[in-house]
């Protein structure tokens, strides 16, 4: 039998409200009346406690935690309450089993006349003529019993549809039950090829608390890769100047204007284009090689032009 909700520790969700609209999660979201619960559940399941702005129960503080599964302790197949129920203008108009009547007093035990079939009662709901699931599950944190019973509440046709075997080996745990309470991401395609992605509530039972391993802790947050560092470029030593170099330009570049002059001497180029495309493919070019040189200026012109413009200022002091 299910504890009452006063004396609830706090409840679980699966959404919030943002802004006025529904907004599904991908973790665990709790609400509690009690500041200590709030800052206790952050401390296991993650998040931190803020004010209970998503609605959904009423309840003062929320914790949006980092966790999508929560290891749980739930007792026996009590812990499990689960109807039928149908709600009209004025309140509930048709509350079941599946079977039997559970409201009103003078039809308990009746049969209820819903499908036997869990997707006819699925179109039954969805054209407003029949219940829709309501289960709610009470159960305690596994690292932190102590904080009391907490409940979780879902209309999934999921879980309805999983509710006999939930129940079958919960029995058979004889006694509290280690689960696992996971939000369980589905994604598939529809006929029409449109992508859908959902996440429905998940109850594994494990076994009996004593022979369950630990729940094992979130995983750590990788820590970020270090931006990689600039390479480093294998540089000449400079040669020791004979006579004091020209000043530098505004493009950084060191210009030796005597060790140009003799490039060109030595390479037989007319102009400093020349004598920088030469230098570069370490090709000695004199007069007779024109057409190569040509061919070397196609190659490497983007580079010649660099070297131009840092050489521009230098044209006075070659003529």
């Amino acid at each position: 039998m299910t504890q009452s909700s006063a004396a609830r520790a706090g409840r679980f969700h699966m959404g919030r409200l943002s802004e006025g609209h529904p907004q599904a999660l991908d973790a665990w979201r709790v609400t509690t009346d009690d500041a200590d619960v709030a800052a206790r559940v952050a401390s296991f399941l993650g998040g931190e406690p803020q004010p209970n702005e998503g609605g959904g129960s009423g309840l003062a503080y929320e914790v949006l935690t980092g966790r999508e599964s929560v290891r749980i302790l739930l007792d026996g197949p009590d812990a499990v309450a689960a109807r039928m129920v149908l709600w009209g203008s004025k309140g509930i108009i048709h509350e079941c089993d599946g079977v039997e009547f559970l409201s009103p007093k003078e039809k308990k035990g009746q049969p209820c006349g819903c499908p036997p079939l869990l997707e006819n009662r699925k179109l039954e709901a969805k054209n407003g003529r029949g219940p829709t699931p309501s289960i709610d599950i009470t159960f305690r944190i596994a690292a932190a019993p102590a904080l009391g019973p907490f409940h979780f509440m879902t209309t999934s046709w999921q879980m309805t549809a999983q509710l006999s075997d939930l129940l079958d080996a919960l029995e058979r745990v004889d006694g509290p039950a280690a689960c696992d309470l996971t939000m369980e991401l589905v994604v598939y395609t529809t006929k029409a090829g449109r992508g859908v992605c959902y996440r429905k509530p998940v109850v594994t039972v494990l076994g009996s608390p004593d022979t369950v391993a630990p729940e094992p802790p979130p995983p750590a947050e990788p820590a970020p890769a270090p931006a990689p560092s600039a390479p480093r470029l294998k540089t000449r030593p400079a040669p020791e100047p004979t006579t004091p170099s020209a000043p530098q330009s505004s493009h950084s570049v060191n210009v030796d204007a005597v060790l140009l002059c003799r490039a060109a001497h030595v390479l037989g180029t007319s102009d400093h284009q020349e004598t920088v495309i030469a230098a570069l493919s370490e090709i000695v070019a004199g007069r007779q090689q024109t057409m190569e040189l040509a061919r070397l200026r196609e190659d490497v012109g983007r580079i010649a032009a660099i070297a131009g413009q840092a050489l521009q200022s230098r044209d006075s002091s070659l003529t």
